[in-house]
């Protein structure tokens, strides 16, 4: 990491917290205040949280944005667990998403999904970081470009070797 970005929150420690369950409801407040009590906007178009239930009725898109994937196990939402750094960034995707026409430390691109037909994913990495927000766009309008997104999930980059993959996907993208 290097010098402290301005416009980013700062950590959301559960340290600051009574327990577990207190620490995630906070995070799940602040969530809130991001992307349902308002929406953020990308390129003219609203950010939207996947509103359907996934767990201790707290959306979708908050789940995916604290729990990582369990490796060597089957991809389904059994196999997810929340992970404390993922929960310590939840104030920081919706300033990423309003610093990527503003901040040329945000690296954004469109992908093709899983690098097979013809759905394309926003990517949003912030290199200084190694964080990177994901969000899936909805609909068309009259020229073809998203009615809007969703916000689709957020991951930690560990490594060199997956911070130098980001930054190929970045330059082999298209812009967003």
């Amino acid at each position: 990491m290097s010098a402290k970005i301005e416009w980013l929150p700062d950590l959301m420690l559960q340290s600051d917290y009574d327990g577990f369950q207190g620490y995630l409801q906070a995070a799940y407040d602040a969530f809130a205040d991001d992307f349902i009590t308002s929406t953020p906007m990308l390129a003219g178009r609203e950010v939207r949280s996947k509103r359907r239930e996934a767990y201790q009725g707290m959306d979708h898109s908050f789940w995916h944005c604290i729990e990582e994937q369990v490796r060597g196990e089957a991809i389904s939402e059994e196999n997810r667990t929340p992970k404390i750094p993922l929960i310590e960034r939840i104030r920081w995707p919706r300033p990423i998403i309003e610093h990527v026409a503003l901040d040329k430390r945000v690296l954004a691109w469109t992908e093709i999904y899983r690098g097979r037909g013809t759905k394309r994913r926003a990517h949003m990495f912030l290199e200084d970081e190694g964080y990177v927000v994901v969000l899936d766009p909805r609909g068309k309008d009259e020229r073809g470009a998203p009615k809007y997104y969703l916000l689709w999930t957020t991951f930690l980059v560990d490594g060199e070797r997956r911070r130098r993959e980001m930054i190929r996907r970045y330059e082999q993208g298209d812009e967003i």
